[in-house]
């Protein structure tokens, strides 16, 4: 990395470091799931899934819903995972919450009309420390 690029990135951390203390009260517990797509190059299928877990994630218990998919640059390509299809991270205020979502009609819905889309699917759920 030059000078030039470390500097731009060490300001870009120094300008997100003052918005961290605001932004770590609000994910509290973080739902994050990883789903592949049994045929990702399917056009149909893509598209009911990102419209499926965009309107899962519309539901009131949930603070913050973020659907990516993946990114994997030059930099950090021997760590990154990047063969998954999509991710869906959920934010709640509280462990509790997600246990509602997780029995809700709309969450259980959103699986049986969709998990033949999915070959594997993998969770991982954090709270703060």
């Amino acid at each position: 990395m030059d000078r030039r690029s470390f500097v731009k990135n060490a300001s870009v951390a120094a300008a997100g470091a003052g918005v961290m203390p605001e932004a770590r009260e609000k994910l509290t517990f973080v739902h994050h799931v990883f789903f592949w797509l049994k045929n990702p190059d399917n056009k149909a299928d893509y598209d009911q899934m990102l419209n499926a877990l965009k309107t899962l994630g519309k539901l009131s218990v949930i603070q913050h819903a973020h659907i990516g998919k993946p990114v994997v640059t030059e930099f950090d390509k021997s760590v990154t995972d990047g063969t998954y299809s999509f991710s869906v991270m959920l934010v709640f205020a509280s462990a509790k919450d997600e246990q509602t979502y997780l029995v809700h009609p709309e969450h259980k819905a959103f699986i049986d009309k969709n998990n033949h889309l999915w070959s594997k699917v993998v969770v991982y759920d954090s709270t703060q420390i």
